[in-house]
Formats: structure tokens, C-alpha cells, sequence
């Protein structure tokens, strides 16, 4: 599959997000939708003959995304297309943590976790979390702090070479659990760095139509209408 000039995935996100999981970048994707959201993915069934042949004639453009990746006391340990999730691991207790940006704080304190994402997840968890909109255009990671007991934590926009490291005080005895893309990755203790970053490596997407376009439409359509109705 390495040797393969497209990935061509039929189902729906999470069919991509699995893709991207078993094969690991660079690769470059083509999403055919046969799902209720299909947010990632860029055509419907029956406009895969005309994608087809755009794509075997270089008429496309490539949108390229670079994944988060995820370290455990710098080793690294996963990646991430859409988004990290540092979580409690027990329901119904909060975590005691500080979020540092290229070494500069931006939260300490008490909160059910914490959100990093890319600016394609910026249309799944983040928008849920009542976070940004990210166009596609803008590269950039959001940070969202989950439920802080201090009022007035606000959603922060970051750019895209910035390192987020996710730390526990000493009188921590909680760790964390760190998802990527919903999958657990791994329980950390208390003692644990976490830093998430942008990968150096890449996942390219095939996109016949126009980008811009189509992403504000298939925002409306599955965030606010709430998908495809079913068949």
C-alpha cells in the first residue's frame, strides 16, 4: 500500500481515520462518502467515475494536513489527523494541570481535560466544545480546557509550530488519559510530560471541487442540519 500513488477510502470519516492509523503518513486520500457526515471525505458515490477521471488527468488540487503528534516524556507515541483529548481517566473527577505554549503558560488549574486539535478537527470535537470554525486555509492548533472550574478560560487559537506541553503538579497523584482521533493511546502518571505538536509528516487530500466552497457547505449540511437524510 506504501507503493500506491492514492489511498481511495469508501465509508466515511472514520473510515479515513482508521485508514490513517493502519497505513501512517505521508499518503494522500481520496474520500468516497457512504456515510451520515463524511466531512473529510470528498465525493458522493455517484460522482466517483468523474472524480476518477479528473484525478487520473492531475485535474484536482492537494490539501495537505499535517497530524499532531503526540510525546510521552519526549518519546513519541502517537498521531492525530483530527484532535488529542487529555482526559480524566476516572468519570466525574477533574484533573489538576497546566498547559504551557512554547513555554509560556496559558492555564493552570482544575478541569475535566483538555482539547488539542488541528484545523481540520476544528469541525468535529471543537465545534461541539463551542470552539472556532477554522477555514481551511488558516493552519493553526486550537486548545479548548473542558470544563474549568476557573471562569473565563476561553478557546485558544495557536499557530501551527507551536508546542503544547501538558504537565501535572507534584502534589498530583491523578494522571491522564490521552486519546488520538477517540482511540486510548495511553493512562500516563502524574510524574508524565505531555507535548503535542505538529508532525513533520504530511496526509494529502485529493479535492476535485473547490475547497473553500465546499467546506462551508458540507458545514452547514452536517453540523447544522445534522448530516444526510437517510436513504
Amino acid at each position: 500500500m506504501k507503493k500506491a500513488d492514492v489511498i481511495i477510502t469508501v465509508g466515511g470519516d472514520g473510515t479515513i481515520l482508521r485508514a490513517i492509523r493502519r497505513l501512517k503518513p505521508p499518503l494522500k486520500i481520496l474520500g468516497v462518502n457512504m456515510g451520515s457526515m463524511g466531512f473529510l471525505c470528498e465525493v458522493e458515490p455517484k460522482e466517483v467515475t468523474e472524480a476518477l477521471d479528473k484525478l487520473l488527468a492531475g485535474e484536482y488540487r492537494v490539501q495537505r494536513v499535517r497530524p499532531l503528534s503526540v510525546q510521552i516524556d519526549d518519546v513519541d507515541v502517537d498521531q492525530a489527523l483530527n484532535d488529542v483529548l487529555i482526559f480524566t481517566p476516572k468519570p466525574a473527577k477533574v484533573l489538576d494541570f497546566t498547559v504551557k505554549t512554547d513555554g509560556v503558560e496559558i492555564f493552570s488549574g482544575r478541569a475535566d481535560g483538555a482539547l488539542i486539535s488541528t484545523n481540520v478537527g476544528s469541525t468535529a470535537y471543537v465545534t461541539s466544545l463551542g470552539g472556532p470554525l477554522v477555514d481551511p486555509d488558516v493552519q493553526c492548533i486550537v486548545t479548548i480546557i473542558l470544563n474549568p472550574l476557573k471562569l473565563g478560560v476561553r478557546p485558544f487559537v495557536l499557530p501551527s509550530s507551536s508546542v503544547i506541553q501538558i504537565s501535572f503538579p507534584r502534589r498530583s497523584r491523578k494522571g491522564a488519559a490521552i486519546y488520538s482521533d477517540g482511540v486510548l493511546t495511553e493512562i500516563v502518571g502524574s510524574k508524565s510530560l505531555i507535548q503535542v505538536k505538529a508532525s513533520p509528516t504530511y496526509i494529502d487530500f485529493i479535492r476535485i471541487k473547490d475547497l473553500k466552497s465546499t467546506f462551508y457547505r458540507k458545514f452547514y449540511e452536517v453540523r447544522i442540519r445534522g448530516g444526510k437524510e437517510p436513504q
